[in-house]
């Protein structure tokens, strides 16, 4: 196996030649890059799935919607797409990737349909969870023992089944029924969707998308239906709601997770929108 290690601020590395160990998985690996940095148009043979841990990320083809990924974000772009990667304005971003093929995967598990999940460039927030999957499929690729084969192949059965179930979660979860109609509004609602983990005022959203306090509190209540916190506060115990079922991270570590600054704020609140602490809605969760 093969490791390419670029330097300075591209610095990261790629595990090549993987297929000749397990017909599975192309290449693994990360990508550390700088703000506004653009790739040329790419096309694999392969599908190629991202989780984006740091900065912000654009994919997008011609003639096709693009996806946005935002840190705790993972996306994919399906085998023989022509497809270019655009980072955002933040000055560090931090992609892992993992490229597969995914017929060998659908032969051991026909059930899945893995190829119709998959089968057009996707983007899910939300799925900081998931990060930990695509680090243990990158880590058995680099470990060159007689027990590799079997490690990558579990790493990538788990891999593929947990990005099915969040799909399954994606769907079967109402979004907040909103549509705005103003510019400064939409970028509101795009800031609060995705940056909700931040100590938001109406002083700092208000400067971000460019109106005074007044204008922008009067225009969110207007189209949005929510008070700009109500709204924040709603996002925030939504995500808290994916993590408490789909994670085992530790309630502490949810509620700095959704931008709540003690996890006596985020039960409060979790209990006057659920009507119950956030240990009890998980437990009903776990067998």
């Amino acid at each position: 196996m093969q490791i390419f290690r670029p330097k300075g601020s591209q610095f990261g590395f790629r595990a090549v030649e993987l297929d000749h160990i397990l017909p599975d998985i192309v290449e693994v690996g990360e990508y550390r890059r700088g703000a506004n940095y653009r790739t040329d148009v790419q096309e694999h043979q392969y599908w190629t799935l991202f989780c984006l841990t740091e900065g912000t990320l654009r994919i997008g083809s011609s003639g096709l919607l693009e996806i946005f990924l935002k840190r705790g974000s993972i996306g994919w772009v399906p085998s023989g797409l022509r497809h270019w990667r655009q980072y955002g304005p933040e000055a560090r971003h931090h992609v892992l990737w993992v490229g597969l093929r995914l017929k060998p995967i659908e032969f051991r598990h026909p059930e899945w349909n893995l190829s119709e999940s998959l089968n057009r460039t996707r983007s899910i927030h939300g799925a900081i969870h998931l990060e930990q999957h695509f680090i243990k499929v990158i880590r058995e690729a680099m470990t060159a023992d007689k027990y590799q084969v079997f490690g990558l192949q579990l790493a990538i059965d788990t891999l593929a089944l947990e990005i099915l179930r969040r799909i399954t979660v994606v769907k079967q979860t109402p979004t907040l029924p909103v549509v705005a109609v103003h510019p400064a509004v939409s970028k509101a609602l795009e800031v609060l969707e995705t940056r909700f983990s931040e100590n938001w005022t109406l002083s700092q959203l208000a400067k971000e998308v460019g109106l005074s306090k007044s204008r922008l509190a009067e225009l969110f209540n207007g189209e949005a239906g929510y008070s700009i916190h109500k709204f924040l506060t709603k996002v925030r115990v939504r995500h808290g709601e994916m993590l408490l079922t789909h994670s085992d991270l530790p309630i502490g570590h949810i509620a700095s997770e959704c931008g709540f600054a003690t996890i006596q704020h985020f039960s409060r609140v979790f209990r006057e929108m659920n009507g119950q602490a956030p240990i009890r809605f998980r437990r009903p969760q776990k067998p």
